[in-house]
């Protein structure tokens, strides 16, 4: 009992330090691919993984802000508590979509000096999607606890009508709340005259971002996730079906900035009612 215990524990921290690893190249992509693709020149991820790296340097030296600590904290939790990899961490029980999801938007009000009725505009649809999701799972799969359940449950027994249902709540929430670009963070930075303190920022809204794309492909394709009973294979299968869906959730986030789509309202309410009639369709197709 107690290795097992150790190994979640072990498995939780070489998750949240895997994700770490791949959170700035996460950000170089959203910001140079869609570039690439209008044909401008870019340049490698070098600098992010260089400021990554005097970041995490910085934050084991001195204190952060309160504000900023509170949401890397978030941030953090939100990577350890994510399937991701396989359901076998320690903290899986603690991994709901809807309370992940809160915790996520909270921080991105938290992060920088906004104006929080126009950011509260923004993430209010995606409260609502995220709600539409708990209730979605609720109907469709009963029985499942949070994101490690429902992906246990769904390697076991597929649910008619429930993936696809996901996969439309996952677009819903990516078209209403996108990572923050760096033109939201000079806004919100404005003011800061302080420019190791802004750099700071930028690198916790990285994490912030990763961890939001992380739910995001959790949701859209939970079959993925492994399982802990698969063994070590089946963890670095776990690893590559991770990749795959962290780099569909960043192409389909690109593609949705190069048509300007980001933030609809329509297409929010569009994919939010398909989900809500495949998950109706499933249900009463069994």
């Amino acid at each position: 009992m107690m290795m097992a215990v150790l190994f979640a524990v072990a498995q939780t921290l070489f998750q949240c330090v895997l994700l770490l690893l791949l959170t700035p190249l996460m950000a170089w992509m959203l910001e140079e691919l869609p570039r690439w693709i209008n044909g401008e020149a870019v340049s490698g991820p070098a600098r992010q993984v260089r400021n990554a790296g005097l970041f995490w340097r910085t934050v084991f030296r001195q204190p952060l802000a309160p504000g900023l600590a509170l949401v890397l904290a978030v941030s953090l939790l939100s990577l350890a508590v994510l399937p991701a990899v396989t359901t076998g961490g320690a903290l899986i029980s603690l991994a709901n979509p809807l309370l992940v999801g809160i915790l996520l938007l909270v921080g991105r009000l938290m992060l920088g000096r906004s104006s929080l009725r126009n950011e509260g505009r923004r993430v209010l649809p995606a409260v609502l999607v995220l709600c539409l999701t708990e209730a979605l799972i609720a109907l469709a799969a009963p029985g499942a606890d949070g994101l490690g359940g429902l992906c246990a449950m769904l390697h076991i027994e597929p649910v008619s009508g429930l993936e696809g249902a996901l996969g439309a709540c996952a677009l819903a929430l990516a078209i209403s709340c996108p990572p923050l670009r760096e033109d939201d963070m000079l806004l919100r930075l404005e003011g800061m005259k302080d420019r190791a303190a802004r750099d700071m920022a930028r690198q916790v809204a990285q994490v912030l971002n990763f961890a939001w794309i992380v739910l995001l492909a959790d949701l859209a394709l939970p079959i993925s996730v492994g399982l802990p009973d698969t063994g070590l294979s089946g963890w670095f299968v776990g690893l590559a079906a991770l990749l795959a869906r962290v780099l569909l959730v960043v192409m389909v986030l690109v593609a949705l900035r190069l048509t300007a789509q980001e933030r609809s309202e329509r297409l929010t309410a569009l994919f939010a009612g398909v989900a809500l009639l495949l998950a109706l369709a499933g249900r009463f197709a069994t």
